[in-house]
């Protein structure tokens, strides 16, 4: 197997990684607003008070987080599952039949990765900072849970009872293994993208050298002199 099939192997099956991880994005970060009541639990805040009559901490007065920060997320997971997909086909059917794409093609694939790269950054970064916000509000006194992952059932007034809370440290854990995880893949795509292209690159440069020196001999050879005997 040449170079060539090596990288379109490699990129279709970063490709595949990426389909299968995206749905381990979008699906966790949806169930959980829709669990919140179409809340996002990302850079919420609240604070603390005891139930009246009795020793039980409550969360009230919950600003909820920018609905923006999950649906960014739940957008990202949607597209690359779309993306991907497409890509997986796309490069499969160069790989069956052992050839490899234009340079355009690879140039925009590069820049495509690139910008998907730093996109799933912005959002990885926005989902583990904004989780980490919410679990310093869960495990800052007064309140009485001592890890984030114990939480699971938070004691709110009466103004936000109706929400299921038992599952949203798994699902915004796995959420975050999947955002870094689609990150790490989108980052080896882009490097195998920009070494397409630099292949490619090399490629053309070599033939115009070999055309000029092609060139040089023909000219060299047709303006000799002609020997006289």
């Amino acid at each position: 197997m040449g170079l060539g099939n090596i990288l379109v192997l490699s990129q279709v099956t970063a490709y595949f990684v990426s389909f299968i991880v995206s749905f381990m994005l979008f699906i966790p970060v949806a169930v959980n607003v829709n669990e919140f009541g179409g809340n996002c639990l990302l850079y919420a805040e609240g604070k603390w008070v005891s139930e009246a009559n009795s020793s039980v901490m409550e969360l009230e007065s919950v600003v909820w987080g920018p609905s923006s920060a999950c649906g960014f997320n739940i957008f990202m997971g949607v597209i690359l599952m779309l993306i991907s997909m497409f890509y997986v086909v796309w490069e499969s059917a160069y790989l069956i039949k052992d050839t490899d794409s234009s340079w355009l093609d690879a140039f925009v694939t590069a820049i495509l990765s690139m910008v998907i790269c730093l996109m799933l950054f912005a959002s990885s970064l926005t989902l583990s900072v904004g989780f980490n916000s919410w679990c310093t509000l869960l495990t800052t006194p007064p309140s009485e849970i001592l890890e984030c992952e114990f939480g699971d059932y938070i004691q709110f007034t009466d103004k936000v009872s109706n929400l299921e809370t038992r599952n949203f440290y798994t699902e915004m854990t796995l959420a975050q293994f999947a955002g870094w995880m689609l990150w790490l893949c989108w980052l080896l795509l882009t490097i195998f993208a920009f070494l397409k292209v630099f292949r490619y690159h090399q490629q053309e440069t070599f033939t115009k050298s070999m055309n000029r020196e092609r060139q040089r001999l023909l000219q060299s050879v047709g303006h000799q002199t002609p020997v006289v005997l």
